[in-house]
């Protein structure tokens, strides 16, 4: 293999790495607007609310109450982060979300409604763990796994890993499980749906629930890459913006694709032009898209979103 081949591959290898790190974060957006045709601006939360309950189970919990070594505690954490996500994703649907849609609010209400969760989240957090960072240190990045001259981190197979699964399940329950279907119905209309006898309510909550699950794991396969603040998911949340705008908004097929090439195209960045110009040229890929297709790579089709 020659040089330049075995750099194309590593960089690209590096770029689905990071490509799926931002599907993790994009795949709860896009499911909650091709449903709700609504945006969560506190998804970055979740993000980070899974990020340091994966934190605390790995260091803490895991390690000194149940004993377990160190990969079996991050794994443990990966599973706590989802339960967590989900949790907290019912609280505000119960809380915030179904008390707007009882009173008939406007789509601009349960907006301003998640800035405001977004704010209560940040400080929550900031008067819990402090402003001083918190390092998540995960055993599998310490391993390396060589295929001739490429190499691969044991946390990078993980986020690869975790995000097929995510998604092989994710299509899964869309395709085949009564609930999905509900689900596609009441993201095709709504009021048809509810004709047909499907529990709006419940289908609405249950797509919160599991946009925020999806956002708990993302920020535990996001912990031990960043430096953990009260406002980590902030530094992703962006770029899993761009993927769902770039793909086509509620898509989920074409978020997929945006994240996968907004991921290889930073690793190529990063190669030959400097880390610095990372979102300068993503921005501008972004830029590009909503001049000559404003629909994304692929055009919303309320019935194919979900």
């Amino acid at each position: 293999m020659t040089d330049l081949l075995t750099l194309i591959v590593q960089q690209s290898v590096n770029g689905v790495y990071l490509g799926c790190l931002y599907v993790m974060v994009a795949l709860g957006l896009t499911l909650i607007y091709g449903v709700l045709n609504q945006i969560n601006f506190a998804h970055a939360d979740f993000v980070t609310v899974g990020a340091f309950t994966a934190f605390f189970t790995a260091t803490r919990f895991a390690t000194k109450a149940l004993g377990l070594p160190d990969t079996a505690a991050y794994l443990f954490s990966l599973v706590t982060a989802l339960g967590m996500g989900a949790v907290l994703g019912f609280l505000v649907s119960t809380a915030v979300f179904a008390p707007l849609r009882r009173r008939g609010a406007d789509e601009l209400r349960p907006l301003i409604a998640t800035i405001g969760v977004s704010v209560l989240l940040e400080n929550g957090q900031l008067a819990l763990f402090g402003p001083i960072p918190y390092q998540f240190d995960s055993p599998l990045a310490r391993e390396t796994l060589h295929f001739g001259k490429i190499f691969v981190s044991g946390q990078s197979v993980l986020v690869v890993a975790v995000s097929v699964a995510a998604i092989a399940a994710l299509y899964a329950f869309m395709r085949f499980t009564f609930m999905g279907k509900a689900l596609r119905a009441v993201a095709q209309d709504r009021e048809t749906a509810g004709l047909m006898g499907i529990n709006e309510n419940l289908v609405i909550a249950l797509t919160i629930v599991i946009a925020s699950a999806l956002a708990g794991v993302a920020g535990a396969l996001l912990g031990p890459v960043v430096v953990l603040t009260p406002f980590t998911g902030a530094s992703l949340i962006v770029k899993a913006f761009a993927c769902v705008i770039i793909g086509g908004f509620g898509n989920m097929a074409g978020t997929i694709v945006a994240g996968l090439m907004i991921g290889i195209i930073e690793a190529f960045t990063v190669q030959y032009l400097g880390s610095g110009l990372i979102d300068l040229v993503v921005f501008a890929l972004l830029l590009a898209m909503l001049v000559i297709r404003p629909t994304g790579l692929i055009a919303e089709r309320k019935e194919e979103n979900v």
